[in-house]
């Protein structure tokens, strides 16, 4: 018994007929018949039965079928699930994030991506730069998304996008121009700042002490995203990036440019030593695609 003479037996009693099961394969009646006796010699036992003008199947080819059955479900199964994975549509995703990214750029990224395929299985692990490598070089995540880093070893980093910083505050606050904010004018006002963002508040750091620059007082947050909640209610001037600035926008917050280039370097993360699967090669270009797309929006905004 062979592979063809199986398919043959198959749409046979499947389709009820020699006549259907020939048209269904694309082969003569007669051969059909002649795979069925060479069948039923290989087996040793009578398939079907004449009755009149009909065919009917023998019990042990009832239960011959319900085997074949089994088999051509699961081919069925196995032949669906090559066809996810050559349309990604199979695997396990880890994509892990600074919490400038997390909050809400990459969830609209991953949130699309995940909606076009219902069968990848997703994680989002936030932490901070170093922890991101750290898991990117170790294979424990496909694709990372941090800062600009010298020391990334087992990992092959590229620039993703820049986010230029700005200054935040609420409407009607004394530093609102259209004119870019000197550092110097920070003095005598109230400054959110980042801290346990990577080694950021250190720079802010560096920058404010080289212009003078000493606040009224300083309020420490974690996340851009809480600094403009706090500026927006009037608690003082943000330093943080345009991108974070303009989800606020909308909301009444005022933006002002800096006359210094100060900028978020956004570096794409992946392990040097591992293969990129295919699912993972796809999530990397939506994320890349969505980096352009947001650098467009940046440069609209700075005319």
């Amino acid at each position: 018994m062979n592979i063809r003479q199986v398919e043959i037996f198959q749409k046979v009693m499947s389709s009820g007929s020699v006549t259907k099961a020939a048209r269904l394969l694309n082969i003569s009646q007669p051969a059909v018949s002649k795979h069925l006796k060479l069948m039923e010699y290989d087996v040793g036992f009578v398939l079907f039965e004449r009755k009149g003008n009909q065919l009917e199947p023998t019990s042990e080819a009832l239960a011959l079928f319900e085997q074949v059955d089994q088999i051509y479900t699961g081919m069925e199964a196995l032949s669906r699930f090559a066809g996810d994975l050559r349309d990604n549509q199979l695997g396990d995703l880890s994509v892990a994030a600074m919490p400038l990214l997390a909050q809400r750029w990459l969830p609209s990224v991953v949130g699309k991506f995940a909606k076009e395929h219902p069968t990848v299985s997703l994680s989002v692990p936030v932490r901070s730069t170093d922890w991101v490598a750290r898991a990117v070089a170790a294979g424990r995540a496909d694709i990372g998304l941090g800062l600009e880093r010298s020391n990334d070893h087992g990992v092959i980093s590229e620039p993703l996008m820049r986010l230029p910083l700005v200054a935040v505050f609420e409407q009607g606050h004394a530093l609102s121009s259209d004119a870019a904010l000197k550092f110097s004018d920070l003095v005598g006002h109230d400054l959110i700042t980042l801290s346990n963002f990577d080694r950021w508040p250190l720079k802010l750091n560096d920058i404010l002490a080289s212009n003078r620059v000493r606040p009224t007082r300083c309020l420490e947050v974690f996340t851009a995203h809480i600094a403009c909640e706090l500026a927006l209610h009037g608690a003082g001037v943000a330093i943080v990036d345009l991108m974070t600035a303009l989800d606020f926008q909308d909301k009444g917050l005022s933006i002002r440019t800096l006359d210094t280039d100060i900028s978020f370097q956004i570096m794409l993360l992946r392990p040097k030593h591992r293969r990129e699967t295919r699912v993972a090669s796809s999530l990397k270009e939506e994320i890349i695609e969505a980096a352009q797309t947001t650098e467009k929006q940046i440069l609209n905004f700075l005319g």
